[in-house]
């Protein structure tokens, strides 16, 4: 009981010295596309905390300034330039302090999750706990999916029977949305190529109207896709009540539920069946608010990914060890990535991620990886 009365003492005390932005370039095995924009090198912001015991936790911001409008840069001048001293001296367990901070400059969402992260890491390695023990749950292998490249046919469906083979991948994401006849054709061909058990999920980017969406439909049923993520535009609110209204294939969120607020808005209406958390736009404070507003509604949840590395999927699989989710986590996209700077691989086996077992998120950053890749020095 000492020794514990002592820690409390100790964690009571426990403040932010202080919030590093570290930004790196790293490349890529091959291009990451999207609807709006690619990326062709990891040109991330890794975040460090550290605490008053000097304990220091980490974070991998990733700039998207076709989504969020932050960059590199901008992501390293609000973190250094306006948290850091914001934050300086606050509690460490104080996350109702954290967040005034954070709410007092707009936006620069990945900033502040990724700094709210990198609290947790530090929190829970100052306890010798995992994120996920922190938030309540226990490290657990998780069953991920692979997003497959846009591209021909032949080759979406040879990337798929690859990393089926490789890496034992039962679910897939395809991206949809621009041609409805080659999205119903190269579905046909990737589920005749799966089988049945294989879990298929696709990605629209808002690319098609109410009355595509209706049309495509009852093809999208009989492949028994799982979900249909943001197919509508994003402010279409009469189209996506409608098709949600009408379809038995479920929508899930993503360009329209950038915050708790958009999120509870689009389960208010409607709009969504399964709800996305993306950890690097939310940070785990935020992301629990969604989780709950799912559970409220009785919808399921998953972990997307914002193109994560080693780092950001190491958090992100933290999270999604709190919860049971009926889809896969969309937490494989390290794969893509030529190297990292965090101090162990992460695995997928059988179509799991391994998360890796040790304090905070089970990563710590590799000094000599950092130095190389770093671009301020």
């Amino acid at each position: 009981m000492k020794r514990v009365a002592a820690q409390y003492r100790a964690c009571r005390e426990l403040a932010i010295r202080g919030v590093e932005a570290i930004p790196v370039s790293i490349p890529l095995l091959r291009p990451i596309k999207w609807a709006r924009g690619e990326i062709r090198t990891i040109d991330n912001v890794v975040v460090i905390v550290t605490l008053s015991n000097g304990v220091q936790g980490i974070a991998d911001a990733p700039p998207r300034p076709t989504i969020y409008g932050e960059t590199q840069q901008s992501l390293t001048a609000i973190i250094s330039g306006h948290f850091a001293d914001a934050l300086r001296g606050i509690n460490a367990f104080d996350l109702q302090r954290v967040w005034s901070a954070f709410d007092a400059i707009a936006w620069n969402p990945t900033a502040k999750a990724a700094i709210d992260m990198a609290l947790h890491d530090a929190q829970a390695k100052t306890l010798g706990i995992s994120c996920a023990q922190l938030m309540g749950g226990v490290v657990k292998p998780l069953r991920v999916n692979w997003r497959l490249a846009l591209g021909p046919e032949k080759q979406v469906l040879a990337e798929a029977e690859r990393m089926m083979a490789r890496y034992g991948f039962r679910a897939l994401k395809v991206k949809c949305g621009a041609d409805r006849a080659r999205d119903v054709a190269l579905l046909r061909a990737l589920r005749k190529l799966t089988g049945e058990e294989v879990e298929i999920t696709i990605d629209c980017n808002q690319g098609y109207g109410a009355q595509d969406l209706l049309e495509v439909a009852p093809a999208f049923e009989e492949l028994r896709i799982a979900l249909v993520e943001e197919p509508l535009p994003a402010r279409d609110r009469d189209g996506k009540r409608l098709a949600a209204g009408r379809m038995r294939v479920p929508i899930s969120g993503d360009d329209s539920c950038f915050t708790v607020d958009d999120v509870l808005d689009q389960l208010r209406l409607g709009a969504i069946g399964a709800v996305v958390i993306k950890c690097a736009r939310s940070g785990y404070t935020r992301s629990r608010e969604i989780l709950a507003l799912a559970r409220a509604f009785y919808r399921p949840a998953h972990n997307g990914s914002q193109a994560d590395m080693q780092i950001g999927t190491a958090a992100a699989a933290q999270f999604a060890c709190i919860y049971a989710a009926v889809h896969a986590h969309e937490i494989s996209s390290f794969l893509d990535a030529r190297d990292h700077v965090a101090d162990r691989d992460l695995v997928i086996k059988g179509g799991r991620l391994l998360v890796p077992e040790g304090p905070g998120i089970g990563l710590n950053l590799d000094l000599r990886k950092l130095k190389k890749y770093r671009l301020d020095r």
